[in-house]
């Protein structure tokens, strides 16, 4: 939940360092997105100001009415755009998406800090109750009510319909246990671990 403008900037920081391993663009790159826009990381920023608006109705329409109607326009239109139907509610800080491509994420699920959704993903309505470092590879479903612990990733192609624990590998279809996992930012290398470090660094010293 966003409960403020700080932690809305808060949101978009956090996503742009994990994106794009920097909390700001340079002159050149916002020269350089003049011609070749940085669709996602657009998507992601108005996705944030939707999650903002929903979170803060009366506020919204008080203070942010004309911002927030830009940026629902554009987080339908990048959508559809961009082949994303991510609900704007959905994902905690510091989302990781690499690429374009098919990410259906429905509206009713809570997932926590630092997913990772690749393309050809899917994670079905129902509620689900997900925890942080998702890491979902190519073509991950799932499916029905269930909840993740933290720390869990799902190989490609996988279909999950049941619920696991914390800190695992798992794969297949349907999907199983495979091994004990570290978190992906560590699993995967220092340059992830020290962006989320980034992130929570930047976390404290805004007091959030």
């Amino acid at each position: 939940m966003i409960r403020n403008y700080k932690e809305l900037r808060f949101y978009i920081l956090a996503d742009m360092m994990m994106n794009r391993d920097k909390f700001k663009w340079s002159v050149k790159d916002r020269l350089k997105h003049l011609i070749a826009p940085d669709y996602i990381m657009l998507y992601l920023k108005s996705m944030r100001w939707c999650q903002f608006a929903a979170d803060n109705p009366l506020k919204s329409i008080l203070v942010f009415i004309p911002i927030i109607l830009f940026h629902k326009f554009r987080f339908r239109k990048l959508g559809i755009k961009l082949g994303f139907s991510i609900g704007c509610q959905c994902l905690g800080y510091g989302v990781v998406i690499p690429h374009y491509g098919t990410i259906v994420v429905g509206s009713s699920n809570t997932i926590g800090n630092f997913a990772v959704l690749h393309t050809s993903v899917c994670i079905s309505g129902n509620g689900k109750k997900i925890g942080n470092a998702l890491y979902l590879a190519t073509g991950a479903k799932m499916t029905g009510t269930l909840e993740f612990g933290d720390n869990v990733s799902v190989g490609a192609n996988s279909v999950v319909n049941k619920s696991f624990e914390s800190n695992m590998l798992i794969g297949g279809q349907p999907a199983r246990f495979i091994k004990s996992s570290d978190p992906w930012y560590i699993r995967d290398g220092e340059f992830y671990t020290n962006q989320v470090n980034r992130v929570e660094k930047l976390k404290q010293e805004l007091k959030l």
